[in-house]
């Protein structure tokens, strides 16, 4: 022994406490039991095991890699030498796992503050952990698992190999006899980390999977012996999520440079502040931008709905295709809901439509997308959405509906549901004339609120042109009044995303949920090319329009040709100039009804009051009526037969896909192949191991497959790649960082975090007056309570 260094090994938890002094690095200890620390002999190893070596406890070389120690029926011993620390690891719990314990990693040393690390401890699972402070104890009140066991393994980087300087194999505990108890060790129970199993946990977890239902999946799928649990799945995808965070945005850019190169007309935006912090992204595939050119009539634009974890307001672009159906033309995360917000993502979307803006958008009244859609969008007619101004009259007009109804009612209505122009203005003159008082002051409480109420009334009369129907019958809606459209889709992607989504995860699950919605509309394709329909009467109105029309839209045309058979009838008005005025009268739950229908001189020009056809595209009723029964027509007329419903829209150019996974045409092993294929080998092993004659046979083929696989490297080594199949590598300069935004709340009082729902504040307004009515009842019940008893007294 020599005595040119000195290192301790203290084994405080011993029964028997010893130190061994003046151990050199070269040496090997041989610890079989704790009295064998004292006379220690000095023992040279130069050489690797084999298998035969392991198994007879000789020496052999390293001529092959095959002569590795990982094999099974081995013990470690002094002298063992392995090719890296890892291969060491496994072998030693290997042997844990047949002998019924497991094993972890106590500590490591490194000869120097950079140098690598060049020997490790390993100990039994229940070895003494380190001493945790009392706080740190009783915060966290859990069994115990230490016993001080003393078996221990360490190892030593000496000459480019890993040799066994100690090994110590008595425990101070029970082992577990049975292989199914022994495997759900912690060392042992790694199924959840190969590297099939953390790719299906990944794709389960895309598909809004919980942990419990990963676990499930997993284990369903194996070889019927696996046994991940919820919180190992759990863990896992924890720790990958923490692992990604400060880069979600740097991985987005790069999903985003990606379905570049599978979709050449992919467009992308993002805006950064001046520290490189992102702010807000934008994004749309080359099918979205096809389709605009076709569906650019009318969009709905809505930013109330926040599920992604920095918050953002997702604002989806939103439109109606040939078949009703609600598509998306780009969608974008901003930042905040300012009115240089807006701006900013209206002109990116802009660019990316080429510059060509929709005649119709519908919001509701945020006064920054008023404002930015006047400088982005001024030649655009801009809707209200009737659903908020709504609620908005719940809110303002309840003081004057307390003073006045019924009658304000009637007259409100009046005015707002007016069926022309010179009506709707009679209507408000009378109501103003009707029920706005002149108070002089001093005002009462209730006189103020009733000029609140008429303050917004009137600012609402000086925006009529955007949300009245009468003012609003010359442009086209696709029969839109609301963002009911957008809401939806945000239900809709409550299926894919939520709170919690990380930024890079969005965009995936956004790319899923456009294909599913897409394939909707293919089928409705389908549905309407493979089938005919069902015509009422075989009028050949009727079947004019089944043959032009797709499904659904030839539906609803039905369901006013219906109206125009059967419940419709007819006076002649006028008839000047070869202008004939008709009244079309129709009878709904018992009350009749009637609209104005002109018949221009020539055939084929006809206009009705109701304005159908001018916001729907559809004909309504009362034409109907009158072409059947006054002119007897027996094709529609061509300029009453919007392209946009027509069958003809299905034909656009569908090669444009969206850039998400599976685009690429190179062919890649799934995680579920991998799954399946590891099941399949562990079934094979399962049989080999137990019949002598299976276990030759399986390795014979085992050989041949070995040399088909060298085969097939070789073969493809020699094939040119195809250009479709490269995935640009993306690299970003230097002198230019991303960052994540921060996490943080919105304010309270602006819309909902989650989903679509808005809090209502006149309900908030009357809980809060309800629980101050309850409060004052309650002290005045005391009040007189006490009185009665000092009376009493």
């Amino acid at each position: 022994m020599t005595s040119s260094s000195i290192h301790p090994i203290m084994f405080e938890d011993f029964e028997t406490r010893q130190t061994i002094d003046q151990i050199d690095n070269d040496d090997c200890i041989v610890v079989e039991r704790v009295e064998d620390f004292q006379g220690l002999e000095e023992l040279e190893v130069n050489t690797f095991c084999n298998v035969e070596d392991v198994a007879q406890g000789g020496k052999g070389d390293m001529s092959s890699s095959d002569n590795l120690c990982l094999v099974n029926g081995g013990k470690p011993h002094i002298g063992m030498q392995f090719p890296t620390d890892d291969a060491a690891i496994s072998f030693y719990n290997e042997y844990a796992r047949r002998m019924g314990f497991s094993i972890q990693k106590e500590s490591a040393k490194r000869p120097g503050p950079d140098k690598p690390i060049n020997r490790r401890y390993l100990v039994c699972y229940k070895a003494a952990y380190k001493r945790r402070p009392e706080s740190v104890r009783a915060k966290k009140r859990v069994r115990q698992n230490e016993e001080g066991c003393p078996a221990r393994m360490s190892i030593q980087l000496k000459n480019g190999a890993w040799i066994i300087k100690q090994f110590f194999d008595e425990h101070s505990h029970e082992m577990f006899a049975s292989p199914n108890k022994s495997r759900k060790l912690p060392s042992h129970n790694k199924q959840h980390l190969q590297a099939c199993a953390r790719q299906l946990m990944d794709q389960y977890s895309k598909a809004r999977c919980g942990p419990s239902r990963i676990a499930r999946l997993l284990n369903a799928t194996g070889d019927g012996t696996s046994n991940i649990t919820p919180e190992q799945c759990q863990h896992y995808l924890r720790k990958k999520r923490s692992s990604n965070i400060g880069r979600e945005c740097i991985t987005v850019m790069q999903k985003f440079l990606n379905m570049t190169t599978l979709d050449d007309r992919f467009f992308h935006s993002i805006e950064l502040d001046e520290d490189g912090v992102c702010r807000s992204i934008f994004w749309a595939d080359g099918r979205a931008r096809k389709m605009y050119e076709n569906f650019s009539d009318v969009i709905v634009f809505d930013v109330t709905y926040k599920t992604n974890q920095f918050l953002f307001p997702f604002a989806p672009f939103t439109g109606v295709n040939h078949h009703g159906q609600s598509i998306l033309f780009g969608c974008a995360l901003l930042a905040d809901e300012q009115e240089e917000t807006f701006v900013w993502l209206f002109e990116r979307w802009l660019n990316c439509m080429g510059g060509k803006a929709p005649r119709a958008i519908i919001t509701d009244q945020d006064p920054a997308i008023i404002n930015a859609i006047k400088k982005v969008f001024p030649n655009t007619r801009h809707r209200f959405c009737i659903w908020h101004i709504s609620l908005h009259e719940d809110e303002h007009l309840r003081s004057l509906r307390s003073s006045y109804n019924p009658e304000f009612d009637k007259h409100y209505y009046r005015w707002v549901k007016g069926r022309t122009i010179e009506e709707a203005e009679i209507a408000w003159a009378t109501l103003k004339e009707k029920f706005k008082q002149k108070y002089e002051e001093p005002l009462t409480e209730k006189q103020c609120n009733e000029m609140k109420s008429w303050r917004w009334l009137e600012s609402m009369y000086e925006k009529r042109y955007n949300w009245i129907d009468v003012y609003l019958k010359d442009t086209f809606f696709a029969g839109m009044r609301s963002s009911q459209r957008s809401e939806s889709i945000n239900a809709f992607f409550d299926g894919y995303v939520n709170s919690m989504t990380p930024l890079n995860e969005f965009v995936d699950q956004y790319s899923k949920a456009l294909l599913c919605r897409r394939d909707e509309e293919d089928n409705e394709d389908l549905k309407t090319m493979r089938t005919k329909p069902n015509f009422q009467g075989m009028h050949h109105l009727e079947v004019h329009a089944g043959k032009v029309y797709t499904r659904k839209i030839f539906t609803k045309f039905q369901l006013e040709f219906k109206d125009a058979s059967f419940l419709c009838w007819h006076d002649v008005v006028d008839n000047n100039d070869g202008v004939t005025t008709y009244n079309v009268f129709y009878e709904v739950d018992d009350k009749v009804d009637s609209h104005t229908v002109r018949c221009g001189p020539s055939e084929g020009q006809f206009n009705c009051t109701c304005g159908k056809f001018e916001t729907i595209g559809i004909l309504c009723k009362h034409i109907l009526y009158i072409m059947k029964q006054c002119y007897r027509l027996k094709s529609i007329p061509e300029q009453y037969i919007l392209a946009r419903w027509t069958l003809a829209y299905r034909n656009w150019s569908k090669d444009t896909r969206c850039g998400v996974i599976g685009m690429s045409k190179k062919k890649e092993v799934s995680p579920l192949e991998s799954w399946n294929l590891r099941k399949a080998l562990d079934e094979v092993h399962n049989e080999a191991v137990n019949h002598p004659d299976i276990y030759n046979a399986t390795i014979v083929l085992l050989e041949d497959l070995k040399k088909q696989i060298v085969n097939i490297k070789k073969e493809q080594e020699t094939e040119p790649v195809a250009s479709t199949q490269v995935v640009s590598e993306v690299a970003f300069s230097t002198n230019i960082t991303i960052r994540d935004p921060q996490k943080a709340r919105p304010r309270e009082d602006r819309k909902s975090v989650q989903g679509f729902h808005r809090e209502n504040k006149f309900h908030k307004m009357k809980l809060k007056k309800g629980c101050e009515l309850v409060v004052y009842a309650m002290k005045k019940a005391m009040t007189l309570g006490l009185v009665q008893l000092l009376r009493k007294d």
